[in-house]
């Protein structure tokens, strides 16, 4: 399978950015989620860490923050974010919540003795720490640096107030970083496996989709496209009162050169010749395509049979100017074609169509073959 890593690195670098946009606003969600808590258990409690004026103010930064963050997703939604704004608007959040444990920390003075306040803190920590923790989870090295300073205040705050019991804190943050940094490691592996799965799925979805409407010789369209196509042109064509021409090409002598060279020999020609008419075809509307075996044909939307009629004494000319080799012609020694130049009439159905070009071509075939006919 011609699957290349930039694709693949490219598809991962797109899906983790567009992850740390969902993570971004997940973390702004959950800071004024806390933020209510927070001052609804001071509403609460009957000696609280901080008076309900003094949390106001010191959730101000958080508050302010986080609704910008909101505001601006909303307004910006679909536009491009760089990682480095992500980041740094991450980072501002975490230095408003740091404000706040510091300040909470400072003040706290006796009541930590109680453990009670001290617990509260370490949880609201803790919760920050996976927060952080699952809104950066794609890019270690920037989830690292945004937790550990949650995960070291925790440990030197736990340290300070209950210095008799140094392990508990220690084994804590070794424990918890090490279940960090592995749960990343595995979370990460599925994330990139699930995008290298995706990147298959859309890679083999392209190969199917070619598969179906490209002919495997020739890489131009097959039939199964061309009939497709015909039908749309035809249906806008009768909308909008704009004429459509259909050139039908036949090789001549064709057969006479896969007995005398071989297929191969065939092969290449018909590769040659798709080549000349995929140039010839430069419109964004315009089709070539393998109608089967030697033939080929030409859709020319907003085209009348005057300029369908250039396009066919243009093909000749190429053909000329390739020069194909053709041993076993009668008309050279290298390959030519005979053309149905035909244009769609009112109320005129596929096959109708198809039907009216073949005839021509027949007609150009019988009559010396080499030249193109139009109806």
């Amino acid at each position: 399978m011609d699957l290349t890593i930039s694709s693949i690195e490219s598809q991962l670098k797109k899906e983790t950015h567009h992850y740390l946009v969902k993570g971004m606003m997940w973390a702004t969600l959950i800071s004024l989620f806390l933020v209510v808590v927070f001052l609804a258990n001071i509403k609460m409690h009957s000696t609280p860490l901080l008076s309900l004026h003094q949390a106001t103010f010191f959730l101000a930064p958080i508050v302010i923050i986080a609704s910008i963050g909101t505001v601006t997703s909303r307004f910006f939604k679909g536009v491009e974010v760089s990682n480095r704004a992500l980041f740094t608007y991450l980072f501002m959040l975490e230095v408003a919540w740091l404000f706040l444990i510091w300040k909470l920390f400072e003040n706290g003075g006796e009541m930590y003795a109680e453990h009670a306040a001290l617990i509260g803190v370490e949880s609201l920590i803790d919760v920050l720490v996976l927060t952080f923790a699952i809104a950066l989870f794609p890019d270690r090295r920037v989830m690292l640096t945004a937790v550990l300073p949650l995960m070291l205040i925790s440990f030197f705050t736990r340290l300070i107030e209950v210095p008799a019991n140094p392990l508990f804190p220690a084994t804590k943050l070794f424990c918890f970083l090490a279940i960090l940094v592995t749960g990343q490691k595995v979370l990460y592996s599925w994330f990139r496996k699930a995008i290298v799965r995706d990147v298959e799925k859309q890679y083999l979805l392209k190969q199917f989709r070619r598969m179906a409407l490209v002919d495997g010789l020739t890489n131009i369209s097959n039939r199964r496209h061309f009939d497709e196509i015909l039908s749309q042109e035809i249906r806008a064509s009768e909308r909008n009162n704009h004429p459509l021409c259909l050139i039908l090409i036949d090789i001549d002598y064709f057969k006479r050169l896969n007995d005398s060279s071989g297929h191969q020999v065939g092969d290449e020609c018909l590769v040659e010749v798709a080549k000349v008419l995929a140039g010839i075809c430069h419109r964004p509307r315009d089709l070539a395509a393998r109608y089967g075996g030697e033939e080929f044909v030409l859709l020319l939307p907003d085209t009348d049979l005057n300029g369908a009629c250039q396009v066919a004494e243009k093909v000749k000319l190429k053909l000329a100017e390739a020069k194909l080799i053709h041993p076993d012609s009668e008309l050279g020694s290298y390959i030519t074609v005979s053309q149905g130049v035909c244009q769609c009439r009112e109320s005129m159905s596929a096959d109708e169509f198809i039907s009216e070009a073949d005839k021509l071509l027949y007609s150009a075939k019988s009559t010396g073959r080499d030249r193109y006919i139009g109806g």
